[in-house]
């Protein structure tokens, strides 16, 4: 592609190869105590191999009970220097530069994953997710801090960084003083902006004096915090003028704290618009003089470059997308926009992971955190390989499997690849889904894999083939309760309504089942019918989906008035309506033209035991063994070609 995405820009003195950025993003790959591992170096070097022009680390505590997380690195004493110079080493030999993010988690914190210790804040304000009540700092303790961030930022360059970036955003520490919504101080460090903003100017000033004018220091902040009461763009546009005046190096634009809404939070689910930062950081760009970083919700090189173009900041930072594909940047370079594994903001694996108290993955690139375990490189003896299944966790496991130099042969029942997951993609707001199973298709074409559509399995096929190894990934089927007039002309399945296959008319629907499938199902319907129920035999709805994702889908199923049957277990369905009993074992009937069944789904495995009669290394992957998601699938899959 001809574009400004790959021309070079500089961050004070540092000059950046590309405008490509990896923002930080806790990952939980390091030691309880702040230490770099093998692991954390191995998943860096893997961005840097894929061409990103600047990788920003995940925030390093400036003291010992400074994180928010139980396994982030620190750089508050000097034995850590050690191993963030091998890390900033490692780097160093590819374009990428690396940059170390500092900060103080503030009231975002728990005593769970801190040493045990109470968190501080500006003002004692709990924290509406981490519910901590957090210490008012004094002012010794304020003059405390800032010393741990000048002597954090001394070891960041003595560590070999190429600079390092305050971390005034998303609701920690340094943007608690910066908020009204967190900062009720009636001293020096409270009330009126100049004051608020006293502990970053503070801070700025010590880490000068511990890394000299020289070394590149730029300043994350949260254009806007979509709060009662909290900062919004013009108080940004405040900010960055004087963050320009005081000489910091470059501004880094992003959103919100813990507690603002979902849609407008720091990691963007999918039903996020694209590029939500683009206009705040355009008017940044038009009043200071450094370069800008704009971040959230861009996972695509085309709207990066346009972004640039359209002077809406001089970097892209793509946090998620380059989780979901390191090489991205190379990918794009080379035009090879086909291959690209986008980000699909499912938040499985990268934000329910840490949610856990767990390592961040990736539903799409299973590889993420486990870098370090094995290259993909040919094996010295290639076997011939059977992977039954298209969808995600076969797709996955063919993919792996012929990187490493296995011939491999895809064999899937249907006219269509992705299994269950191609359906996934026609509820609102996740059509984003499609791009996984594309870009898996792309990868096999260009791995000369054949893929056999239209092909059902049989114990024929699996004895003529003469596979080495056999990958069972015939994934899961609807369940079919035993329920009277299951079988009716007017029951259908969830699947079959999204994939167009079965035409709803304008009567009342009920949809049994309240699972992320059925809602999901009752809200695509929203679009043509106004007259929907859904009915779920447990105590609430979408049990099964990811928490932020869900509190989205609930409020959008609020907006449109789908009505919701809870404690409702479902006894008999007739040509007009939907029975239940409830929770006093009274029968209950609701008006019903057409019934959605959305049980759920049992797993499929009809050739495990077949296939063991004719080879001796069969696994099985994903929902073929369990029903469950995609994100567990997909790593199944992945594990099982590593283990050809």
């Amino acid at each position: 592609m001809t574009t400004e995405l790959f021309t070079p820009h500089n961050i004070g003195t540092c000059t950046i190869p590309n405008r490509l950025i990896v923002p930080a993003m806790v990952m939980n790959l390091c030691t309880e105590d702040g230490f770099i591992t093998e692991r954390y170096i191995k998943y860096m070097e893997e961005k840097a191999k894929g061409g990103w022009g600047l990788l920003i680390t995940e925030d390093y505590g400036v003291n010992e009970h400074a994180k928010g997380y139980r396994c982030i690195p620190g750089l508050f004493k000097d034995e850590q220097i050690e191993g963030n110079r091998k890390l900033t080493e490692t780097i160093h030999p590819y374009d990428s530069k690396i940059s170390a993010q500092i900060y103080h988690a503030g009231r975002q914190s728990r005593h769970l994953v801190n040493g045990n210790v109470q968190p501080v804040a500006p003002s004692a304000i709990k924290d509406t997710f981490c519910l901590d009540m957090p210490k008012e700092l004094t002012k010794e303790e304020i003059h405390q801090i800032v010393k741990d961030f000048g002597s954090t930022a001394r070891r960041v360059k003595e560590s070999g960084f190429d600079g390092l970036e305050i971390h005034a955003a998303h609701g920690y520490l340094i943007c608690e003083f910066l908020s009204p919504f967190t900062n009720k101080r009636v001293d020096e460090y409270g009330g009126c902006f100049e004051n608020r903003v006293r502990f970053l100017d503070e801070i700025y000033a010590e880490i000068r004096k511990n890394v000299g004018p020289d070394f590149p220091v730029q300043v994350r902040i949260s254009a806007n915090e979509y709060l009662l009461g909290g900062r919004t763009e013009a108080d940004a546009y405040e900010l960055a003028r004087h963050l320009d005046e005081i000489g910091v190096d470059c501004i880094h634009v992003s959103n919100g704290m813990y507690a603002s809404p979902i849609e407008k939070q720091i990691i963007a689910p999918m039903y996020t618009k694209h590029a939500l930062n683009m206009d705040v950081a355009e008017q940044i760009k038009k009043l200071v003089s450094c370069p800008v970083i704009v971040t959230n919700r861009i996972n695509n090189p085309n709207m990066a470059d346009t972004l640039i173009k359209m002077g809406k900041a001089d970097f892209v930072g793509m946090g998620r997308g380059s989780l979901a594909d390191p090489y991205l940047p190379n990918k794009a370079k080379e035009g090879r926009m086909e291959n690209i594994r986008y980000c699909i903001g499912c938040l499985q694996g990268c934000e329910a992971g840490l949610l856990n108290d767990d390592c961040a993955t990736c539903l799409v690139n299973p590889r993420v955190g486990r870098e370090y375990e094995k290259e993909l490189t040919k094996t010295e003896n290639p076997k011939k390989v059977m992977v039954i299944g298209g969808g995600p966790a076969g797709l996955m496991a063919a993919e792996t499997a012929a990187l490493q130099g296995h011939d491999v042969t895809v064999f899937e029942a249907k006219d269509t690849l992705g299994g269950a997951f191609k359906s996934a993609a026609y509820p609102l707001g996740k059509g984003e889904l499609s791009t996984f199973v594309s870009s898996l298709r792309k990868s096999l074409d260009d791995l000369n894999v054949p893929v056999l559509l239209n092909s059902e399995v049989t114990e024929e096929t699996i004895r003529d083939f003469h596979a080495d190894a056999i990958i069972v990934a015939t994934g899961s089927r609807p369940l079919h309760l035993t329920i009277e007039g299951i079988d009716n002309a007017n029951v259908f399945t969830a699947e079959d309504v999204l994939l167009g296959k079965k035409d709803i008319g304008f009567g009342p629907v009920v949809v049994c089942g309240g699972g992320e499938v059925g809602a999901e199902t009752a809200h695509y319907l929203t679009q043509t019918n106004q007259n929907i129920t859904v009915v779920e035999m447990q105590n609430d709805i979408l049990n099964d989906m990811m928490p932020l994702s869900r509190q989205c889908l609930l409020g959008y199923m609020k907006e449109t008035g789908i009505k919701v049957i809870t404690n409702a277990k479902v006894s008999r369905i007739t040509e007009n309506a939907v029975e239940y009993t409830d929770v006093n074992g009274e029968t209950v009937s609701v008006p019903a033209e057409t019934v959605i069944s959305a049980f759920g789904y049992r797993a499929y495995n009809p050739l495990e035991e077949t296939a063991k009669k004719y080879c001796s290394n069969v696994q099985t992957v994903g929902s073929a063994i369990k029903a469950g998601n995609a994100l567990t699938a997909v790593r199944e899959g992945y594990e099982a070609a590593l283990k050809l």
